[in-house]
């Protein structure tokens, strides 16, 4: 179905709990309305984001418009919070689903301890199309903790492995209080030595070619199919979603490359640049041979290194199928504050999901 369509079907179907609270109203927001939305995000959140930014995520996401719920006072015809989600890329195997990514929940100063966000969240899933639909949250510290006072505790999994990879051993040393001189010789040494041990440890093949995406295009989805595909519940990245979401997004820096062995894409990945650590946001090879991760996961390091990222960081499930070559590259385990709340149909299980961190909602 048509992403308007879809979009139009769940902006009229009924939702039998809409305004049944004595207090305030709940509903959904139509696309007219979104610039109401996005000035409640910014007195909720206290930052104003660029209206490009709020258009690049609302209106252009390829899989279509955002679906905002909004509450309003009854009293005053204030709105007093919000809840978003964007339409998100799924699959379960090779069945495609439909999904989506929360996004943006605020509360406008003062409407705190209302039990809004429970009311929003009984309305929202009072909607018939919801329970057809597979929803990623990831939930921070003080989620984590109202799901807890909630009794919601047991809906959230992990935490998911996290890794990091020094790429400049001087100013990670630097950071953490050496003294400059110090960091500077005890960093050198740690360089080459991790340099030669990746050489070392990760084969590769001189003949492959890596060269720098300026558009995915349809060639790009057989790879990503062949590469990133689960049994169980994973988000497909086509060439359109992977435009949108790093190459047309009008704020933050990304560098896709893709690997080229003779005529045939055989890989690609999308590295977010910021200083000091970068994400690795996208990450797709073949597991074998293991030169073709290998090469393209050097170029990385590369890359990543040119661009001043002292640190590069990493999160996928535990079963994601190159975990085992990234350690190899020295990426080393890292405390890790990633879970998941996800609603839906049999999606609490670890080893269910695979994902990578473009999936997370640092939209």
């Amino acid at each position: 179905m048509p992403p308007a369509r879809r979009f139009d079907e769940w902006l009229r179907a009924p939702a039998p709990l809409e305004s049944a609270h004595p207090r305030f109203d709940v509903r959904r927001a139509a696309p007219a309305e979104f610039e109401r939305i996005y000035d409640l995000v910014d007195e909720g959140f206290g930052v104003k984001r660029p209206r490009a930014l709020y258009d690049w995520m609302y209106r252009r996401n390829p899989y279509g418009l955002a679906r905002c719920w909004v509450a309003i006072d009854r009293a005053s015809a204030r709105w007093v919070a919000t809840a978003v989600s964007w339409p998100w890329p799924m699959a379960r195997g090779r069945q495609p689903v439909e999904g989506t990514q929360a996004g943006d929940w605020a509360v406008a100063p003062g409407w705190q301890g209302q039990g809004l966000s429970g009311l929003c969240a009984d309305v929202r899933n009072s909607h018939p199309a919801q329970g057809n639909i597979i929803d990623l949250s990831w939930p921070n510290d003080k989620a984590r903790g109202a799901a807890i006072k909630l009794g919601r505790a047991h809906k959230i999994i992990g935490p998911f492995p996290k890794a990091v990879l020094i790429l400049n051993a001087k100013s990670c040393l630097a950071e953490r209080g050496w003294p400059v001189p110090l960091s500077a010789a005890s960093g050198t040494v740690v360089d080459a030595a991790l340099a030669t041990s990746r050489r070392l440890l990760l084969r590769t093949r001189t003949e492959l070619a890596v060269e720098e995406v300026r558009r995915f295009d349809s060639s790009f989805d057989a790879v990503t199919e062949r590469t990133m595909a689960w049994r169980g519940l994973w988000p497909p990245h086509g060439a359109e979603f992977l435009n949108w979401r790093y190459l047309d997004r009008p704020q933050g820096e990304y560098a896709a490359f893709a690997l080229v062995d003779g005529a045939a894409l055989a890989g690609y990945y999308v590295l977010k640049i910021e200083q000091p650590a970068g994400w690795l946001m996208e990450f797709a090879a073949p597991t074998s041979p293991r030169s073709i991760g290998g090469t393209l996961l050097l170029h990385l390091v590369q890359t990543a290194r040119s661009a001043g990222c002292a640190y590069l960081r990493f999160s996928a499930p535990p079963r994601w199928r190159h975990w085992r070559l990234f350690y190899a590259a020295g990426f080393l385990p890292a405390p890790s504050e990633i879970y998941l709340w996800p609603a839906g149909e049999n999606v609490r299980q670890l080893d269910l999901w695979q994902w990578v961190p473009g999936d997370m909602d640092e939209l």
